[in-house]
């Protein structure tokens, strides 16, 4: 039974600049975190490592992840200074998602510190080349982005991108379909759970949030826990409010609640 853990930024006020707030934990908090998963596999090696046998393959059902794995999106610049050592102390290893346009701008990381990440055992994927709203994008634009962030993180590191995290969760069928044409070998989604049973594309995650203690990391690791089922209504009640209201007016009302953006 595997969970995935979606954090952002780590840090104190300075080090999480230009992040949203409301998704950057401490680094007190995060260690605590680390302390109870005991394992984190990038699901880019455990999706790379199983192949068909008969045809040589590779496997892309979710089903297949078995391990936890630890994740961060956007790529900030405190995921290199914080949480990279951190993780390198505890031995273990974690899945990056940068936006290849904001590589080396301020507060984000470099090429050159992708690179050590990526020497030292960690993934570095795809959160898309911008920022933007997969949903909101039409075939074309969502192919561009897919097919030039991966060209850059592949040319620019060496490894094999295979996974996708779309920004805000903004995600449809187009997405999984263009992705998987692509050679992607999963989206990795907002949407909490722990890896399906049943075949499937997309890979749930939980969004780890300012407040999220470790007593909820412990309860995420069982598929039954009150936390659990808890955190699944919690998304879906927004998923239809960003349904109804639409990414836009949805993130302006968000803004306006929390002084923050997806």
């Amino acid at each position: 039974m595997a969970t995935i853990f979606m954090y952002h930024a780590v840090g104190n006020e300075q080090q999480i600049q230009d992040s949203d707030p409301y998704y950057a934990v401490s680094e007190r908090q995060f260690c605590e975190h680390i302390s109870i998963i005991k394992s984190s596999v990038a699901l880019a090696k455990q999706l790379l490592a199983t192949k068909d046998v008969t045809t040589e393959s590779i496997v892309t059902d979710s089903n297949k992840v078995t391990e936890s794995c630890i994740t961060f999106d956007d790529g900030h610049l405190s995921n290199y200074l914080v949480a990279f050592p951190l993780l390198k102390n505890k031995n273990l290893t974690a899945e990056f998602y940068v936006n290849t346009s904001m590589v080396g701008k301020d507060n984000f990381m470099t090429w050159e510190q992708l690179k050590e990440m990526n020497n030292e055992g960690m993934s570095i994927q795809s959160h898309g080349h911008t920022h933007g709203y997969f949903s909101d994008m039409n075939e074309e634009e969502i192919t561009h982005e897919l097919k030039i962030s991966k060209s850059m993180i592949e040319s620019n590191l060496g490894n094999q991108v295979v996974v996708f995290a779309p920004p805000g969760g903004r995600t449809d069928k187009r997405v999984s379909r263009i992705a998987k044409s692509l050679g992607y070998l999963c989206v990795a989604n907002s949407r909490p759970g722990l890896i399906p049973f049943f075949k499937s594309f997309e890979i749930p995650r939980f969004a780890i949030l300012k407040h999220t203690n470790k007593e909820k990391i412990i309860d995420w690791q069982s598929r039954w826990s009150i936390a659990t089922i808890k955190e699944v209504i919690r998304y879906y009640i927004f998923r239809i409010a960003k349904y109804v209201l639409g990414n836009q007016r949805y993130d302006k009302i968000r803004l306006k609640l929390l002084g923050a953006s997806d």
